[in-house]
């Protein structure tokens, strides 16, 4: 039996982990991570993030390499109050890893109710294969 451990990762397996990976609040800087939904659909990939308490104004959005960065500032102070420590969180981020084969630059944004929805349109453009 092979050790799994030491396989590479697929491409779905990286993804997934680093949604896993960013699921905690950073109490050190004082970011909550927020709620998100990742959709595939036959033509892209929708990001949906929660940003309750949040102007889409407050909000930042910005594309790396690999990587697409929202961060949020609430409209006041969250409050959280832990064996009695509380820490006062003043932004939402979540970093979250880019799905292979989309077009970065026809990725859009929509702000509606608290809720960001990012559309990342996948490359539509390819090679035809003729079979003999």
């Amino acid at each position: 039996m092979m050790n799994m451990s030491s396989q590479p990762f697929s491409q779905f397996e990286k993804f997934f982990i680093s949604l896993i990976d960013r699921t905690m609040d950073d109490y050190a800087d004082k970011e909550l991570t927020p709620l998100t939904h990742f959709t595939e659909k036959d033509s892209k990939w929708i990001l949906e993030i929660d940003l309750p308490m949040v102007n889409k104004d407050g909000i930042e959005l910005t594309l790396t390499d690999d990587h697409i960065v929202v961060a949020a500032k609430l409209e006041k102070t969250y409050c959280v109050s832990n064996h009695n420590c509380i820490t006062e969180f003043n932004y939402f981020k979540k970093i979250t890893l880019l799905p292979t084969g989309i077009d970065k630059e026809k990725i859009s944004a929509k702000f509606n109710k608290g809720i960001l929805s990012i559309y990342m349109p996948k490359i539509t453009t390819g090679k035809d294969i003729r079979i003999e």
